[in-house]
C-alpha cells in the first residue's frame, strides 16, 4: 500500500471493519493508528493498534484475521510516509463523491481516534506535548466536533482547509516527537 491512499483503500478498510463488526470507522481506525505511531515515538512502548480498534469483537477469526492483517499494513505504510518527510503523507478519508456531511464526519472522526491513539496508553498527555504540538492536538479535539454550515461551496472549502491543516499538525507532530527522542 503506498502512502497516498484511493478511495479503493477506505472502501476496503470499510468493508474489512464491517465484516469483523468492529463499530468503528475506517477514517477513525486510520486516526488512531497515527496516534499510535506518535504514542510510541513519545512514551517508546510498542501500542497494539488491533487491541485499540477491538478487532477483537466480531464474527469470524478469518474476518477478523483480514482485518488485522490489512490494519498492521496501513501502520506500517503510514509510518513509512510519516518518516519519509517528504510530505507523502495522507489522511484516509472518503473521496470527493461522498456527500460534504460524510467527509465532514470522517475528519472529526479521524481526528478523535488520532486523540484516543496518541493518549492510548495514558503515557502520553497532551500537556505534556511542546507548545505547537499540544495546540494542534487540542484542535484536533475541537475539530472532532465539526459540523457543516449550510453554504455548500464555502463549506467545501473549509473542509479542505481541515483537511490539510490535519495533515499537516499529524507531520508536525510526528516530527516534533522524533526530534524529542533524537
Amino acid at each position: 500500500m503506498n502512502p497516498t491512499f484511493s478511495n479503493s483503500d477506505y472502501d476496503r478498510l470499510r468493508a474489512a471493519l464491517l465484516l469483523a463488526d468492529t463499530g468503528h470507522n475506517a477514517s477513525k481506525v486510520h486516526g488512531i493508528i497515527c496516534g499510535a505511531i506518535c504514542n510510541q515515538l513519545k512514551s517508546g512502548r510498542q501500542v497494539d493498534v488491533n487491541n485499540l480498534v477491538s478487532a477483537v469483537a466480531g464474527n469470524s477469526n478469518e474476518s477478523k484475521g483480514a482485518l488485522e492483517e490489512f490494519i498492521d499494513s496501513l501502520y506500517e505504510s503510514s509510518q513509512q510516509s510519516l518518516n519519509d518527510r517528504d510530505l507523502s503523507f495522507s489522511l484516509l478519508l472518503p473521496g470527493d463523491e461522498h456527500e460534504l456531511l460524510e467527509r465532514t464526519e470522517a475528519v472529526g472522526q479521524w481526528c478523535q481516534g488520532f486523540v484516543f491513539g496518541l493518549l492510548s496508553n495514558r503515557a502520553v498527555a497532551i500537556d505534556q506535548l511542546s507548545g505547537d504540538a499540544a495546540e494542534i492536538a487540542r484542535d484536533f479535539v475541537a475539530i472532532s466536533k465539526a459540523e457543516p454550515g449550510d453554504d455548500r461551496e464555502q463549506d467545501e472549502w473549509a473542509l479542505a482547509e481541515i483537511e490539510e491543516y490535519v495533515r499537516v499538525g499529524v507531520q508536525l507532530i510526528f516530527e516534533e516527537l522524533q526530534d524529542d527522542v533524537a
